[in-house]
């Protein structure tokens, strides 16, 4: 990348384009020629207006100055440019070191060819680019001429039209409104109002507009009127193509607004709402069904949820069954949220520790162990004076401080409650759950065993065990797996099952 090439390509504000800054590009070659005040053959200036470059092609013709090109420009573009100049600044001084650090061979001619006959050859080469200029330049040169002379003309006949009608006794200047309409421009609501109405007003009125109104008109308003004003259109080739461009807009607003007035419809729409509101739904508990089957069922039974309606146990059988694989966790949290909410109600109705024991259960499967502990710790003493119920609160309370990390307590509560009922399984499999996490697996495995004994589901604890097992680390998984395996390595096969690892 030379320097001249950077220079030329800052100096259009287009040093983030890649071929205005890449030597013998086509687009670097037209901005060097433009920056040397050469002017452009047809071709280079068809290739410009092709460009996503906008203003350029209009420099290039002389219709605006290098100034209003430069405010014209907008200011992402503007930034854009500005940080690969940075970047591309950054590499020339990288290529120039190295450049002085390793010097280019000059390149070896070919044998034949001598001095004389590259000279020649370079001469004739800039007598047909110098050619090809002049001829240029006299093109572009009698087109302004042309825009020039019909910008005057165009001027002239809408002064004397305007003279025309200002001489009869009823006329009034033309509104807004009514100059947007002359021009065929309703349909663009910038058309009434400054400063494209002031714009509007000296069309109508035959005055010129001045550079920087041109250029603005070129930027904000359309093309057609840009032409008109610049001279490249005259008012009867304007109009047809005012009134085409009035046509789009106005067909293009009626499916607009017909696509609108159905979107309102659609939305009024009974059915359209439910459906809606299903959605919603299924989106709210995560659930995404693939048996359409299910379909009935299950919306009826997410409405109830959603509506804080706790669900009979046929369906609660159902999701736990024959949907189980849409029991999703967010579905599940809001089911245990409302047995839980039901049961604490049920306390507070009759003061049956019993509600307690259930709501607890709920309330750990929803993740509210907080909750749970905060309504075992309200029940009076003097409702705890049955081992039974006594043994119950110990073992929830040592369940909820074993979800909350307060594994120590737990154990306290499990022994205290094992030592009221020592004949129930459950203090057991809470003891057992305890120790496991803790890694003391000779110990937490004695407690499920004695569980076992007293009747707790094996298909429960084999449950439980393999949720701990996920829970822990790969130096505990390995190290519980390795224990349980040397105990019984048929019960425990699927510890070797790949959904058991992780």
């Amino acid at each position: 990348m030379s320097a001249s090439t950077n220079i030329v390509a800052d100096y259009y504000c287009v040093s983030h384009i890649a071929n205005a800054t890449i030597p013998g590009s086509r687009l670097s070659d037209i901005l060097g020629r433009m920056h040397q005040g050469r002017p452009l053959t047809k071709y280079s200036l068809d290739f410009l207006q092709q460009q996503d470059i906008p203003g350029l092609y209009r420099l290039a013709c002389g219709e605006i100055t290098h100034e209003a090109y430069v405010m014209g420009i907008d200011p992402a573009s503007l930034s854009r440019h500005q940080a690969a100049k940075v970047a591309n600044d950054a590499r020339e001084v990288e290529q120039q070191a190295l450049a002085a650090q390793y010097p280019v061979r000059k390149p070896h001619h070919p044998r034949g060819s001598t001095a004389h006959d590259r000279e020649t050859e370079h001469k004739l080469r800039r007598k047909r680019e110098r050619e090809a200029d002049e001829a240029a330049d006299k093109a572009r040169k009698v087109l302004q001429a042309e825009w020039k002379a019909q910008r005057e003309r165009n001027c002239e006949l809408a002064a004397a039209a305007r003279h025309a009608c200002a001489i009869t006794p009823v006329y009034t200047e033309p509104t807004a409104l009514e100059l947007a309409r002359y021009f065929h421009l309703e349909q663009v609501a910038a058309a009434a109002y400054p400063p494209m109405s002031d714009l509007l007003t000296a069309l109508f009125q035959g005055r010129q507009l001045t550079e920087h109104e041109l250029a603005f008109l070129s930027q904000s308003g359309p093309s057609h009127l840009f032409q008109l004003a610049f001279g490249k259109l005259t008012l009867e080739g304007y109009i047809p193509i005012a009134k085409a461009a009035e046509a789009e807009a106005r067909a293009l607003k009626a499916r607009r607004d017909a696509n609108e007035a159905a979107r309102i419809a659609r939305e009024k729409d009974p059915e359209y709402i439910a459906m809606v509101q299903t959605q919603a739904l299924y989106e709210k508990y995560r659930v995404s069904l693939t048996d359409e089957n299910l379909r009935p069922r299950m919306t009826t039974l997410l409405q109830q949820i959603d509506a804080g309606n706790r669900l009979p146990k046929e369906d609660w059988l159902w999701l736990s069954t024959t949907a189980k694989r849409y029991f999703t966790a967010e579905l599940r949290n809001a089911y245990h949220r409302l047995e839980a909410d039901f049961h604490a109600d049920q306390y507070c109705r009759g003061q049956d520790p019993w509600s307690v024991v259930n709501a607890s259960g709920h309330y750990r499967k929803c993740d509210q162990a907080a909750t749970a502990l905060e309504l075992i710790d309200s029940i009076p003493h003097d409702r705890l004076k049955q081992p039974k119920i006594r043994s119950a609160i110990f073992t929830t309370r040592g369940g909820v401080m074993r979800d909350l990390g307060r594994r120590s307590v737990a154990i306290e509560m499990g022994e205290m409650a094992h030592a009221l009922m020592p004949k129930h399984y459950h203090p057991c499999t809470l003891l057992g759950a305890v120790h496991m996490e803790l890694r003391d697996f000779e110990e937490g495995h004695a407690w499920y065993e004695k569980a076992r004994e007293r009747g707790a589901p094996a298909h429960g604890i084999d449950s439980e065990l393999r949720s701990i097992f996920l829970q822990l680390d790969p130096v505990g998984r390995e190290a519980m797996k390795k224990f349980l395996l040397a105990e019984d390595s048929h019960r425990y096969q699927w510890l070797n099952e790949r959904g058991s690892r992780r």
